[in-house]
């Protein structure tokens, strides 16, 4: 299966991220379904965020870290959402983060277009 280039470098990133981003609320790991001739563990995270579809995979732990690595970055971008619509942080501080985690622009871009949901 050929993945589109930003696919492939948000992949990568949740990838390096899952230790970083590893608390999203929920737990990702019922909605996994382990199956030894499923799909590989990319092409169920690519089909879970692209299309919403869950399907039998042979790698159910890189899914299951790849969901909670998703759903902790949703998680940190309305959190730093709603620290920018309070005025607790900068932009410096956001894009200083970015920096220090290597975030795509959409990371940032997300942050700053939420924030409006939450001013007072």
């Amino acid at each position: 299966m050929k993945y589109s280039d930003n696919f492939n470098r948000d992949f990568k990133w949740f990838l390096k991220m899952r230790h970083e981003f590893n608390f999203s609320g929920k737990d990702e790991r019922d909605q996994i379904i382990y199956d030894k001739n499923g799909v590989d563990g990319k092409k169920a995270f690519y089909l879970w965020d692209s299309q919403g579809k869950i399907v039998p995979t042979k790698h159910p732990n890189l899914l299951f870290s790849l969901l909670k690595t998703k759903g902790s970055v949703n998680l940190h971008i309305k959190m730093f959402a709603e620290d920018r619509a309070a005025c607790n942080w900068g932009l410096i501080e956001i894009r200083a983060l970015c920096i220090k985690w290597k975030a795509p622009d959409w990371f940032r871009q997300a942050v700053e277009r939420q924030k409006v949901k939450y001013y007072a």
